[in-house]
């Protein structure tokens, strides 16, 4: 290749910026640790304790919760048994209290037994288990408490002719929300329910370097008493950044206590464009069938959001996410409707309430408990200017930290705006009726058309280097010339190339038709304008995954000018022709004469212009742009 030194004009620094990725350990939004623990009330305790009598070659302890256990909540029995002797030993029999299987169903064995009730009150199960000498097996028994009781008795465990009792004594408590005042009151002269039992946290499982973790977290509302949640799509569908591989339920057991993580949910019925989901819960944290109906919690009744009013008294309830781990209620009035195409002039509900992101799919309600609202952080219009704080949890600008500089994701930050719950009732009726349907962007926006025209200063179709292009190579990637094409070459992950030619340009379109030689699957490419230095410049970029943003760094401040968005323009995988206009008056990006986005920055500065592409967590990306145009308009 031709070295850029070589051509006439030498950049002021190398072409490239490091956009290294840390969102692992560290993010304060992501979990501490990132690791997922989920814990029962009561746990274990610590570590297995060991009591009972001993005989030669057979050993046994017993491992079960240290403290009471509530009602409708799943706890493990755990069998440790030990072959201390020289011979193999068989454990044909594990004898439960008869009481324990009375007050609490049991849901699961592992490994499996043949069950049968002794005339001594114990509850047989009957094993062929061969332990070696020296070897240790345990038998887990799952559990769901069903009724308030102290179980007190014995577990018999016999291997052979040989028998080893070990105590065992067991609190079942009746949950404490039932001793609960029933009322509270909600403003307006009267004492009514407040429907906060019914509210439920939504945690996001996410992949992350081959790992599951705790993504973010939002709320919902219990709609049906078999486990449907009304919530918001952004709370439970993948982004750009992450996957969500499962959902977790953490239900609402008291005012003053965080919410209790139970179980795993699915999303039935999903729609981006109305940030509108229903998820429904599939089993306990251990995979066992859920029992949902057992928890009691009535599911909260639709009202009308058609009948809303200026000044309307709502409340809105659901799990802040920052500044506290317990359920909160906002109150707040009707400040107004907001209009959007195709949903009409209630397509969003205008609230005066401050809500705290995290209640974003939660519960927003009359003052009679009727649910007419679910809190939306995604706003659309004038609501956008909504969205008052960002809340990071990707490294989406690439250098090498979470900060303020990053792209806001569905969590965190306030909002203000209500999607009306007649705007979910198609959703909800069809999840009641089993129906699936999951739609990650089934409203996409509509793009109006974008030629490139004015007067061609520049046609560039890369059959050599006369223009001055800046070429470069190093161990991580390169930029040169091949095959009538400037190609960008990424060898490492979190890095981004660009290429500007000499001059500077004040107000332009500029067109070319990029082609991916090499795809890694989440690779970004198109225009930088504005370029003073590497500190200083603006990209209008599309990536492989289907998304398109505007951005750009001020003295080495990232920007978000437009956030990386969803397009089916730009998901079809092209060919595409690229267009863009960069000025002090407007930035607009285009594909294949649909306009994607438009904006201003009123900071913009006249400098060199040039293509750019780069990496995210997949290297070897490579791609090549002909047809380089340059209009002035």
């Amino acid at each position: 290749m031709s070295d850029f030194y070589e051509t006439g004009f030498e950049p002021e620094q190398p072409p490239k910026k490091n956009k290294s990725w840390l969102i692992g350990c560290g993010a304060a939004l992501l979990v501490i640790g990132c690791v997922v623990v989920f814990v029962l009330i009561g746990g274990f305790a610590g570590l297995l304790a060991m009591f009972g009598d001993e005989s030669e070659g057979l050993s046994v302890s017993v491992s079960s919760p240290s403290s009471g256990v509530d009602v409708g909540e799943t706890f493990d029995l755990q069998v440790t048994v030990s072959n201390t002797g020289s011979q193999n030993l068989t454990v044909s029999t594990i004898q439960l209290p008869a009481a324990l299987v009375d007050y609490a169903a049991l849901m699961d064995i592992s490994p499996p037994a043949v069950e049968g009730r002794s005339s001594s009150g114990q509850i047989d199960y009957q094993f062929d288990l061969t332990i070696a000498p020296n070897g240790q097996e345990t038998i887990r028994f799952v559990f769901e408490a069903r009724q308030a009781a102290e179980v007190d008795g014995t577990i018999n465990v016999a291997a052979g002719a040989q028998t080893v009792s070990n105590p065992l004594s067991l609190v079942i408590l009746t949950p404490t929300v039932a001793t609960e005042p029933p009322d509270l009151d909600l403003g307006g002269g009267t004492a009514d329910v407040i429907p906060y039992r019914s509210v439920v946290q939504i945690v996001a499982i996410v992949e992350m370097e081959g790992r599951r973790v705790e993504g973010w977290t939002g709320s919902g509302t219990i709609i049906s008493e078999d486990g449907l949640i009304l919530t918001n799509a952004h709370v439970i569908l993948s982004d750009r950044y992450y996957e969500v591989v499962d959902l977790v339920v953490a239900i609402t057991v008291a005012q003053d206590q965080p919410p209790q993580q139970m179980f795993f949910a699915d999303v039935i019925q999903a729609d981006a464009g109305l940030d509108l989901a229903v998820i429904k819960v599939r089993s306990d944290l251990n995979g066992s069938p859920a029992n949902f109906d057992s928890l009691g919690i009535e599911p909260v009744p639709l009202g009308n959001s058609d009948d809303l009013q200026l000044g309307d008294e709502i409340v809105i309830i659901g799990y802040p996410g920052i500044g506290g781990e317990t359920i909160t209620l906002t109150r707040g009035e009707v400040s107004g409707f907001t209009a959007e195409q195709p949903y009409g002039n209630r397509a969003y509900i205008k609230t005066s309430a401050t809500i705290a992101g995290g209640n974003s799919g939660g519960l927003a309600a009359t003052t009679t408990g009727r649910i007419i609202g679910v809190p939306t952080q995604v706003g659309s219009g004038d609501l956008e200017d909504m969205i008052v704080d960002c809340r990071p949890l990707a490294d989406t600008n690439r250098d090498g930290a979470i900060d303020e500089g990053d792209n806001c994701v569905p969590t965190g930050g306030f909002i203000n705006a209500l999607r009306p719950i007649q705007l979910a009732v198609p959703l909800i009726n069809a999840a009641k009726d089993g129906q699936i349907a999951i739609e990650g962007h089934s409203q996409p926006e509509q793009h109006s058309e974008f030629e490139p025209e004015g007067n061609v200063i520049l046609n560039e179709g890369f059959d050599n280097n006369s223009n001055n292009w800046a070429l470069f190579e190093d161990e991580e990637g390169l930029i040169d010339i091949f095959n009538s094409m400037l190609v960008f070459e990424i060898n490492a992950e979190q890095i981004i190339y660009w290429s500007t030619l000499p001059g500077q340009y004040e107000s332009l379109i500029m067109a070319a038709e990029p082609q991916i030689i090499n795809p890694a699957g989440d690779g970004d490419f198109g225009f930088v304008c504005g370029y003073e230095d590497a500190d200083n410049f603006t990209a209008l970029e599309i990536s492989e995954d289907g998304y398109y943003s505007i951005w750009k760094y001020e003295n080495d401040e990232y920007i978000s000018l437009v956030e990386w968005t969803y397009a089916e323009e730009v998901a079809s995988g092209g060919p595409y022709t690229l267009a863009a206009y960069c000025g002090p008056d407007r930035l607009a990006l285009a594909v294949n004469d649909t306009l994607l986005a438009e904006t201003v920055d009123s900071n913009y500065q006249t400098g060199r212009v040039g293509l750019a592409a780069g990496c995210w967590e997949t290297p070897n990306f490579k791609v090549g742009f002909e047809n380089f145009y340059i209009f002035e308009p």
